[in-house]
């Protein structure tokens, strides 16, 4: 008979390797994946488990879409890593037993809490999972069941993390939300991100660590010989970041002034290098970088959060713009 909890720990062993084996962690990753989805018994083909959720904020994907999000290789691996250093960190940092972490979005599987319930004790960690989608919840409290971590829960909420507030009687040490897009699009990682980072006690920690989002230029030539002959040419040119999501850009964001909208985003413009374009970076994109925790990192096309945004091609001079402006909003589908 399978014992899910040590699968599950020979599975997290492996992602904490240092060596990104792809070989190994594919077969590792699709693993994982198989494990969930037989814990919790998630048929992906019931059309009651496809069902998205729309916000005023941004998109929650339904739990089929959630659940596959494990199976991108980088993006999982990186993202448990990064949660057990910051786990390291903040046992290191205080005092306080158990570790509290708030987890937004866990989707069916809450993919990223349950490998650290085979790494650290119940007295060393705790979790308080938010979730809007019913049927995610239903599937989780399966998951947490199966896995034998349910001294780890302290509450499962159904909520929107947009709004939710935290009880002072439970401070949170580390916040984790994985609610995101490529280019911060769609999904309200920001709006979470700027609603439960202040509520952080001093010196918790934000999962991921920093998001970066900067305008630049694709050589489409040089991107296709990349990665289909392992050029190592240039294939793009960065020109700007334009957004910062940590915990100190939230507090530059954050504005008590505003009559209707708590959030204020800056305004960026962005200067077109001409001479660049000539050497055939005529593609501008929106490129996402994220530090999950230290050098815990995802760049570009590691995983879709990493996919370039584009926003507009420059085939000739007469379709060349010299200035950009791009801002930040939050709405029913946020973007730039």
């Amino acid at each position: 008979m399978l014992n899910y909890k040590e699968e599950l720990k020979r599975i997290t062993n492996i992602l904490l390797d240092p060596e990104d084996n792809y070989k190994v962690l594919y077969d590792t990753i699709d693993d994982m994946s198989k494990l969930f989805t037989q814990a919790c018994a998630l048929d992906s083909n019931d059309e009651e488990n496809r069902g998205d959720i729309y916000l005023p904020t941004g998109k929650a994907i339904g739990t089929v879409w959630a659940a596959m999000c494990v199976k991108e290789l980088l993006r999982t691996k990186r993202f448990i890593k990064g949660l057990f250093l910051a786990i390291q960190a903040s046992l290191d940092k205080f005092k306080c037993r158990p570790i509290h972490i708030l987890y937004a979005g866990t989707g069916p599987f809450a993919t990223l809490a349950m490998p650290m319930t085979t790494l650290f004790a119940d007295n060393e960690i705790s979790f308080t999972f938010l979730e809007i989608n019913e049927k995610s919840i239903d599937f989780l409290k399966q998951t947490v069941t199966v896995f034998e971590a349910e001294g780890y829960i302290k509450d499962i909420v159904k909520c929107d993390a947009t709004t939710y507030k935290v009880g002072k009687e439970n401070p949170v040490h580390i916040l984790l939300t994985e609610t995101m897009n490529n280019a911060l699009q769609k999904e309200p990682q920001v709006a979470i991100t700027m609603n439960l980072a202040p509520q952080l006690v001093e010196g918790g920690l934000l999962i991921p660590q920093n998001i970066i989002v900067e305008a630049g230029l694709l050589n489409y030539k040089k991107n296709m010989e990349r990665m289909t002959k392992g050029c190592t040419d240039k294939y793009y040119h960065s020109i700007k970041t334009i957004f910062e999501l940590n915990q100190e850009s939230i507090k530059d964001y954050y504005s008590s002034d505003l009559e209707n909208d708590k959030y204020s985003f800056p305004e960026v413009e962005v200067q077109i290098p001409e001479d660049i374009i000539d050497e055939e970076f005529k593609q501008l994109n929106l490129f996402t970088t994220i530090q999950v925790y230290g050098d815990e990192v995802l760049t570009n096309w590691q995983c879709s959060l990493n996919l370039p945004q584009k926003i507009m091609y420059f085939d000739n001079k007469d379709s060349f713009v010299e200035r950009l402006k791009f801002k930040y909003e939050l709405n029913q589908k946020p973007g730039f």
